[in-house]
């Protein structure tokens, strides 16, 4: 896991350090520049795979015509390097960046069909002069680029581009939509002239122009699936234990983030099952568990937490969060994610930083299983338009709602039969021809996972982690988790009263059954209400009565200020009204955080 940083054109050695020197915090283990005919390639190595300075980027095969900087893990790299070396192919490193480089060279363009991981890849040909590019079927991984002057630049980060950029404009369209779950997959940055490869493609730069395709699509890599849910269930499970048997493949010790929620629960279950049973070629060193303490709030589930972690028999360590901080170091926080976001980065700032400050460089978590497996209870409203012509299931869907769903947000059959009407025409539209393979309710999910809400929780937490110089690995991210989930009905994810029940189901034989079958949800986020009225409250107030706030051309900062006053008058606000105080204040914090 790493920084890249690339200009195809002329960049002077000193500008080119100060671009790669800004994402130092992706790889603060070493930072190296080389420059070639053609191009500068930099990189900055958070070292994992193989720690040697041997495998230090930028890297050359053996006859110096092919140069590679690499940004993620292949996880599956041991099978493809056996691969290679019956083909005659030999290495000198033990990385999976070699494995890759050599990868491309031996099948071009179909390597990554090949590639169980994430990524974000520059391949240089000294030869041929050209650049190919490669980004991750889902995303985890950034890759940006940006045009001037006649050269052509590439990162990791945009931050990467501000020490040579003539000058850097706002977007105004993210702002005026004020919606930040739908740009990011798309071109579109917050920042005017960069922009993005998308998830799942691939190009080239030659002869001064760049050429990209789409190299993925999930819906055409569907698979069959058993019609018996009890075989699904084995099925997914065979899935999640090698997902995570190959995200265990690490030179460092590993860690992960215990929620204590269903998703992080059974990641850490299966770690402790693999480690058991002895599997192949893992780090026996992943007991190393911590989550995020927040007292006294609504989001708080040490409780559960605790459970699991007696249950794997790890001690996990509490990180308690403190939103108290200094503005200077808010801002800093944000400047590190980039883009503005509907919650606070602090305590996933916090918690991450804590995890590195032990010594761990690695964590593996469960982001995606929500967006794939209908995690939220808004997804229940698509189940039941699914169902809608009978009146049964969808009784069934609303007890699964009301169950899993806190007492305020719990609702009736008559407003259940509501929403559904109001979500009828916004179902039926489809932008991919593909949809229409899958339900109403996985059509839902596809959606929030490639288009909408996944996209944008893969760049947090990127940033997140890669802010503090560590490695997330997602086990639910495996394309074969996310082929299957799309492959099975909704009434596998859905159903006895709970969501995500095939992943309740799949993880119970190694996890505390309580964990596994909690409910109501509550996932990781920001306690903004407690903050906003306890530790934030002089900050806020002083920010919306500041002539920088007022003269704030991304938002109308007068309305911002009633809403505010507004929200300090309420006896007892919700959840949800002091994440909107946030959403209202966060163009202004992200204008002061980026320096614009």
């Amino acid at each position: 896991m790493c920084g890249i940083f690339g200009c195809i054109g002329r960049i002077s050695e000193e500008n080119a350090k100060k671009c790669i020197k800004s994402i130092s915090h992706r790889g603060p283990d070493a930072v190296v520049v080389k420059e070639l005919e053609g191009i500068t390639l930099a990189h900055a190595r958070l070292s994992i795979m193989d720690i040697s300075e041997s495998a230090n980027q930028p890297m050359a095969d053996s006859t110096g015509r092919y140069w590679i900087v690499y940004n993620g893990e292949v996880y599956n790299f041991l099978e493809l390097r056996r691969e290679l070396e019956a083909k005659g192919y030999r290495f000198r490193t033990d990385s999976d960046t070699e494995v890759i480089l050599y990868a491309y060279i031996a099948w071009g363009m179909d390597f990554q069909y090949k590639c169980n991981g994430m990524w974000s890849v520059a391949i240089w040909d000294n030869l041929k002069k050209e650049c190919f590019f490669s980004r991750d079927r889902f995303g985890v991984k950034p890759f940006y680029y940006f045009e001037q002057d006649g050269n052509f630049y590439f990162a990791s980060e945009m931050k990467a581009f501000f020490p040579i950029m003539n000058e850097r404009k706002i977007n105004y369209r993210i702002f005026e939509k004020k919606d930040y779950f739908t740009y990011e997959a798309t071109e579109n940055c917050c920042i005017r002239d960069i922009k993005k490869i998308l998830a799942g493609h691939c190009g080239s730069y030659r002869s001064g122009q760049l050429y990209t395709e789409r190299w993925w699509n999930t819906l055409e890599h569907l698979m069959e699936v058993p019609d018996e849910y009890d075989e699904q269930v084995g099925m997914l499970r065979d899935f999640f234990l090698d997902a995570c048997k190959i995200r265990m493949r690490s030179d460092v010790p590993i860690g992960t983030a215990l929620s204590g929620g269903v998703d992080s629960s059974a990641v850490a279950g299966a770690m402790r099952y693999l480690s058991q049973n002895k599997a192949s070629y893992i780090n026996k060193d992943w007991q190393h568990a911590f989550v995020a303490s927040m007292p006294d709030t609504v989001l708080d589930e040490t409780r559960y937490a605790e459970m699991a972690a007696e249950h794997i028999g790890v001690e996990i360590q509490k990180v308690m969060v403190n939103a108290a901080i200094s503005p200077s170091d808010l801002f800093g926080y944000m400047y590190i994610c980039e883009d503005p976001y509907i919650t606070s980065p602090i305590p996933f700032m916090q918690t991450y930083g804590s995890i590195v400050k032990e010594g761990i460089k690695v964590t593996i978590d469960g982001h995606g299983a929500d967006e794939l497996f209908g995690g939220y209870g808004s997804d229940l409203f698509y189940a039941a338009l699914e169902v809608r012509e009978d009146d049964e299931a969808c009784r069934e869907v609303l007890k699964t709602f009301n169950n899993m769903a806190l007492a305020e947000h719990r609702v009736t059959f008559q407003q259940l039969r509501e929403r559904v009407e109001a979500l009828r025409n916004a179902a039926d539209m489809t932008e991919d021809r593909n949809e229409d393979k899958i339900g109403v309710f996985n059509r839902r999910l596809y959606r929030q996972t490639h288009r909408e809400v996944l996209p944008t929780l893969l760049r947090c937490y990127d940033r997140y982690s890669m802010g503090n110089g560590l490695e997330i690995r997602m086990p639910f991210m495996d394309y074969r988790i996310v082929c299957f989930a799309f492959s099975v009905p909704m009434q596998s994810k859905t159903n006895g009263g709970y969501t995500k029940k095939i992943v309740r189901d799949m993880a119970a034989p190694f996890m505390d059954r309580r964990v596994m079958y909690k409910k109501p949800k509550v996932g990781f986020n920001s306690p903004m209400t407690e903050w906003l009225q306890g530790e934030m409250k002089e900050f806020v107030l002083d920010t919306v009565h500041s002539r920088d706030f007022l003269e704030c051309g991304l938002l109308n900062s007068l309305d911002t200020c009633i809403k505010v006053s507004e929200f300090y008058k309420l006896e007892q606000a919700s959840y949800t009204d002091g994440e909107s105080i946030w959403v209202s204040l966060v163009p202004y914090l992200w204008k002061k955080a980026m320096g614009l």
